[in-house]
């Protein structure tokens, strides 16, 4: 008994090395920490810069965790204060891509899929529409920010610079998907992403950190800038992919059990944030996928009974009140937007062909609003036509359409239940509809600058581009493997 308690435990010769030494360590750690912090912050940075240029997913995953967990802005003033360090994340990772490819033609880097004729023809009516009201401003607007120092230019800068991100980054993720397996990984790392903002949201409510905003008499938590404005529309987006992944997923997904986790953190991040627009994305998430998922394994008709007996249990239920009082002024805030959409329909009255200028709503809702201006107009097409005319307009329909013709093209490429891979496509269909959902609530296709914080709004943003990038290389994973077929 005797020899066997001691061969469970560290020889007496050694323990208290070990004990001293890690003592040590913990020490100089700590001290080191609190003393020079920014020795630590710039080696973090150095690894993070490493690992972008070490292989494509590993760049896209610093990508996705500095965005999603790392909104605050280093600087507090100046031009420098609008930019984050996801922003930089995102700017070196679409440098490694260009870096990969120096010697490849532009036809490699954007190969043609539906998206690029829309996306072309948005990138060149945005700088003519902000030429445009640089030649001809409006005398009546005041073209600057009483808050800061940040001058016209810098702001149409920036802004040209969100575009040519944003129009980049599915291409970036595209490329740097090569397989199947890489579809999962970079899924996954989104979800972890929602699931650490859900534990960090759960603990601001537990620990009372929560805002001055109540949704039907709870507070929301707020952190000032970082998670919870990155978890409202990201958990309602992630929820699609999730979710397929736990319905049709069982024999393809290797982390299968892994991604159930995620999907019930992700479920429940979706309700912390208690945002009307997310619940309602999440929700129409949720039926999308749902109904695929019936259709593939239920008759029509038993899902036709099915559906009826929900509808009835919901009309005799408390559940329609319940959503009435979404839109009760006492319990909520939010109709203010009212006023918002006035201001971009009354700018795109006044200025139809071309808008008065990408990025410059901000100033005419001030102009025109005073201290109860927006900023923006919390809708894409709203945004778009009051900015950019009836010509932006056009193209964003048109980019519409595309985006309904790629879901086409993922629903045709298998079948439910014929392919290891439909969750996958399941899932990319029902983003797709959820992701022009969004549109009506707020905008989800292109960051502004004139949305609050400057370029922050980038790193909510990024996301569905990610995802986007990630269904245009489960397109061509697919094509490629027909092809080898045939």
């Amino acid at each position: 008994m005797h020899t066997l308690e001691n061969s469970s435990v560290i020889p007496q010769g050694w323990s208290w090395k070990i004990c001293v030494l890690i003592a040590a360590v913990a020490v100089t750690v700590d001290l080191l920490f609190v003393q020079f912090p920014l020795v630590w912050l710039g080696a973090a940075g150095v690894l993070a810069v490493l690992a972008q240029f070490r292989s494509p997913v590993s760049g896209l995953a610093v990508v996705t965790f500095t965005c999603g967990l790392l909104n605050y802005s280093p600087f507090e003033t100046g031009a420098l204060a609008r930019l984050y360090p996801g922003n930089v994340a995102i700017g070196i990772f679409l440098l490694a891509w260009l870096s990969r490819n120096t010697s490849s033609s532009p036809k490699s880097l954007f190969p043609t899929t539906v998206l690029n004729r829309p996306l072309v023809g948005l990138a060149l009516v945005a700088p003519i529409s902000m030429l445009l009201s640089r030649l001809h401003p409006d005398p009546e607007v005041t073209y600057a920010y009483p808050h800061s120092d940040v001058s016209w230019a810098t702001a149409q800068i920036s802004q040209l610079v969100l575009l040519a991100a944003t129009l980049c980054i599915p291409f970036a993720v595209a490329a740097a998907i090569k397989r199947w397996k890489d579809v999962e990984t970079v899924v996954m790392i989104v979800a972890v992403v929602v699931a650490i903002g859900t534990l960090l949201t759960a603990g601001g409510l537990i620990f009372g950190f929560g805002g001055s905003y109540a949704i039907l008499g709870v507070t929301r938590a707020y952190w000032e800038q970082p998670w919870d404005s990155s978890m409202e529309p990201l958990t309602a987006l992630c929820l699609p992919f999730l979710y397929a992944g736990v319905l049709f997923g069982r024999r393809s997904v290797s982390r299968y059990w892994f991604m159930c986790v995620l999907f019930a953190l992700c479920l429940v991040g979706l309700v912390l944030t208690f945002s009307r627009e997310t619940w309602l994305l999440g929700f129409c998430g949720l039926l999308l996928v749902s109904a695929a998922w019936f259709r593939s394994r239920v008759n029509p008709v038993f899902g036709l009974l099915i559906v009826i007996v929900v509808s009835v249990v919901i009309v005799f239920s408390a559940v329609i009140g319940l959503v009435s009082s979404f839109y009760n002024p006492d319990d909520v805030y939010g109709f203010e937007r009212i006023y918002y959409y006035a201001t971009a329909l009354q700018l795109f009255t006044t200025h139809p062909l071309l808008g008065v200028g990408a990025g410059n709503y901000q100033f005419f809702d001030r102009s025109y609003e005073g201290k109860a201006a927006g900023g923006i107009a919390h809708n894409q097409f709203l945004t778009m036509g009051a900015e950019t005319g009836l010509v932006g307009l056009v193209l964003l329909l048109w980019l519409v359409l595309a985006l309904f013709k790629l879901r086409r093209q993922l629903r045709f490429l298998g079948e439910p239940g014929g392919d290891s891979h439909d969750w996958v496509k399941v899932a990319g269909s029902a983003f797709l509809l959820v992701w022009i959902a969004e549109c009506f609530f707020q905008e989800a296709f292109f960051a502004t600058a004139a949305a609050g914080g400057g370029m922050h709004v980038m790193t909510v943003i990024v996301y569905p581009w990610v995802f986007l990038g990630v269904l245009l290389a489960a397109s061509n994973l697919s094509q490629r493997a027909m092809t080898i077929d045939n």
